[in-house]
């Protein structure tokens, strides 16, 4: 009889770490979708916040009428080519 409760203990023993392994792992996993699901979150608000900002502040747009940078022409303005690389700094 000793035998049998000897093996009975021993299962049961079995069973009582087996299930806290498991709850362990389960509880774990649990922890770590939580938190990408708050990371996830965070980074929807920022991505949210860029969009808001963007509306709020739009870029400016480029000026399309740009000099042609050809040092080897007798016509290029070199003085209006100074005055839109600094007026493009400014902006």
């Amino acid at each position: 009889m000793s035998t049998a409760n000897v093996l009975r203990y021993t299962a049961l023993g079995l069973g009582f770490l087996v299930g806290f392994k498991t709850d362990w792992s389960l509880k774990s996993e649990a922890r770590e979708r939580e938190e990408e699901n708050k990371y996830q979150a965070q980074l929807k608000l920022v991505e949210e916040a860029r969009k808001e900002y963007r509306k709020l502040h739009p870029v400016a747009s480029l000026k399309s009428d740009k000099v042609e940078v050809n040092l080897d022409d007798p016509n290029f303005d070199f003085g209006k080519f100074i005055e839109e690389t600094v007026g493009s700094l400014k902006a």
